[in-house]
């Protein structure tokens, strides 16, 4: 009787230390990453791979029609040249100066896209092809792009050289808010009823520029623009006058948006304006 008992317990025992036996470690495929960085071997390659290590966001100089056009669902309206590897360097030194300097560590690791691509000329698509005036900085979900890497930046005007200055300002919140790294402030949506908004009213509810079917993004753009374009003097003597702002919605909203970056992201935004 006992034997009978025994062999049923042996068995299950072999089962079960068969059935603990190691199973084989499953290593999960190595995933390339999209782009390789050095894209060179100028001395500009290690200050561009030092930024990607401290950012996680690439620079390209080298990069495809897809790289620039693809903007998640659709292709966007512009075409851009690769950048001129003999202006790179000049490139990276007007970004910082003229836009990464005026933003904190952390504020940059919360904002920067995933991908910087400079660009020799960025233009309009159009049939034909007029070579119109380039665009000097432009942005989408998944990148923000210079668009003056070239001799071209040295030929440029003192008034051209403030459009690139607003142009890289507005295309780096543009993304930074598409994609939802950096909000609005609570309040500044609500603050204007956009569908009373028309061309010959829009003073009255502090907007810069009207346009069909605005949102707060497009106002709140607008203000970008003013603010990193002008110094607070002349903001206050052309801007916050009575005649121009009979309501006070542009110094209210103003007020809304710089103070709540300057105490949340200890981000001044009127500084870039004043550094002229």
């Amino acid at each position: 009787m006992k034997l009978k008992l025994l062999f049923p317990v042996l068995s299950f025992m072999i089962i079960s230390i068969l059935g603990c036996k190691k199973e084989p470690v499953i290593k999960p495929d190595t995933i390339q990453p999209e782009y390789q960085l050095p894209q060179g071997n100028h001395p500009y390659d290690h200050k561009i791979l030092d930024f990607y290590n401290k950012y996680g966001t690439y620079i390209l100089y080298k990069f495809s029609s897809k790289d620039f056009r693809w903007n998640i669902t659709d292709d966007i309206l512009y075409v851009a040249d690769q950048g001129d590897q003999d202006y790179v360097e000049q490139s990276l030194d007007v970004l910082d100066k003229k836009l990464f300097s005026f933003y904190n560590e952390g504020f940059l690791k919360l904002t920067l896209p995933y991908k910087i691509l400079l660009s020799s000329r960025i233009r309009v698509v159009k049939l034909p092809d007029t070579l119109a005036t380039p665009i000097p900085a432009i942005s989408t979900f998944s990148h923000f792009t210079f668009g003056q890497t070239s001799r071209r930046f040295s030929q440029l005007t003192d008034q051209e050289l403030v459009d690139l200055k607003t142009d890289m300002h507005v295309a780096y919140w543009q993304q930074a808010i598409n994609t939802k790294k950096m909000e609005l402030p609570p309040s500044f949506a609500a603050a204007t009823d956009y569908s009373m908004v028309m061309e010959f009213n829009k003073n009255q509810y502090g907007v810069f520029h009207y346009s069909n079917g605005m949102n707060a993004t497009d106002d709140f753009l607008g203000y970008i623009a003013a603010i990193v374009t002008h110094t607070a003097e002349e903001l206050e003597n052309a801007v916050f006058t009575l005649d121009n702002d009979p309501e006070g919605r542009f110094r209210f909203k103003y007020n809304m948006i710089t103070n709540y970056y300057k105490v949340k992201y200890n981000v001044d935004l009127q500084a870039i304006g004043n550094s002229k």
